[in-house]
């Protein structure tokens, strides 16, 4: 009873501090299940997030792999990949990533979404263009999606369909949608 107790209660309080935003707490809670029990995907995949989010990138990519060990075609590590890949700056590794990821799963928005940020930041305007839509038509409410797409559009001198964009941004709650609507769209 104490060990189911313990299994269970040593995830839920890394899911706990998670929650609250406490990510170095939930990476300690993390590790110490870890420490005393086989890897699961979930386990490692929150405590990669939580790496993620405190921005300790490289150990968030050594969770994320380990998934792949674990599941080899987990969208969701796949994915976190490309993310990861993204904010370190590799944009071509984030679109190959991301690119798998797709090709796993044609229908995870988040796997478009990180295809179309790193093909964006590379210059592949119409390759972002494409993949921010799939994005948007997979999520309607990914409002992210639209923000980055009104951008690109701007980029590219497609000022009404950006605004367009930047009215669903702000809509949803986007950071930033309302600047951006305010600069380009008056």
């Amino acid at each position: 009873m104490i060990a189911v107790w313990s299994c269970i209660g040593g995830t839920q309080i890394g899911d706990d501090y998670f929650k609250k935003e406490a990510y170095n707490e939930a990476i300690i809670a993390y590790s110490d299940y870890l420490s005393g029990h086989k890897p699961t995907v979930s386990v490692l995949y929150q405590r990669g997030r939580s790496f993620e989010e405190i921005g300790e990138y490289k150990n968030a990519l050594i969770d994320f792999k380990k998934i792949l060990e674990l599941d080899k075609k987990n969208i969701k590590a796949q994915t976190s990949i490309a993310k990861v890949k993204y904010e370190l700056g590799y944009f071509e590794e984030a679109v190959l990533a991301a690119q798998k990821a797709v090709n796993w799963n044609p229908n995870f928005a988040q796997s478009h979404f990180w295809l179309a940020k790193g093909a964006h930041q590379m210059g592949y305007f119409k390759d972002a263009l494409k993949s921010y839509g799939m994005a948007i038509k997979l999520n309607p409410d990914y409002g992210d999606a639209f923000y980055y797409r009104g951008a690109l559009k701007i980029s590219m001198e497609q000022i009404k369909s950006a605004c367009e964009d930047f009215n669903h941004a702000k809509r949803l709650k986007v950071e930033g949608s309302s600047i951006a609507k305010k600069k380009y769209c008056s």
